[in-house]
């Protein structure tokens, strides 16, 4: 019998090969769940793309509830870091917020459209209330609330919005967002739609639903 412990293709898989493989194997369950379906996907379709035996895949996960968590989870922080990085910085008048919000918007964008498939399996798979991620979905939701209310907080203490409910604001903003990009990046019906014109839209609509602060009717009359 001959000894195999010098033979290389023997040997653990380093660190790196390892990163390698399951990178792969989630860009693999990436094109398989946007294409099939979280319910409908299998682990041998995700192999198969792969090139990999199917016991592979079970050296790297559990099964597919966690390959799909892992993979939502990327997502959401791709999400959450993009509009996370927005610090309010100078912005004193409604015209530099508009602006602001103008890039940022179209920041956020290009980063879905960039990631098309992420995103449309987070629309279809979690926003269906899916059992397995409802969890990581909700904790989304609050911390991207969470993060747009503070904003909403800072807007007002500089006088360029009115006083609101500053939680519920942004949760409307969110829904608001989350149904134009279904509708523009999942299901096509707005596809003819440039992404500029949506950003547009959409911060026109937030200004317009949060009216300029009375603090600076004040200041103006005293002026």
């Amino acid at each position: 019998m001959t000894d195999d412990s010098s033979d290389p293709s023997s040997q653990p898989s380093t660190n790196e090969t390892d990163d390698e493989r399951r990178d792969a194997l989630k860009e693999a369950a990436i094109e398989v769940f946007a294409a099939q379906g979280y319910r409908d996907a299998k682990v041998s379709s995700i192999v198969e793309e792969v090139g990999v035996a199917q016991g592979t895949f079970y050296l790297y996960y559990d099964g597919k509830q966690q390959l799909f968590e892992e993979i939502l989870h990327d997502f959401l922080s791709l999400v959450l870091e993009t509009i996370g990085n927005w610090e309010p910085g100078e912005l004193n008048t409604r015209a530099a917020l508009r602006r602001e919000l103008t890039r940022v918007g179209r920041r956020l964008t290009g980063v879905l459209r960039e990631h098309r498939e992420l995103t449309a399996i987070f629309f279809r798979e979690a926003l269906s209330s899916t059992s397995e991620v409802e969890p990581l979905v909700r904790e989304f939701h609050e911390a991207l609330a969470s993060m747009l209310a503070q904003f909403n907080q800072i807007l007002h203490d500089r006088g360029l919005i009115e006083s609101a409910n500053f939680r519920m604001l942004a949760h409307m903003t969110i829904g608001m967002v989350e149904r134009v990009v279904m509708e523009h990046v999942v299901h096509g019906d707005l596809e003819d739609v440039s992404p500029d014109e949506i950003v547009e839209h959409l911060v026109v609509h937030y200004l317009s639903g949060t009216t300029e602060s009375m603090q600076n009717d004040e200041a103006r009359e005293s002026s």
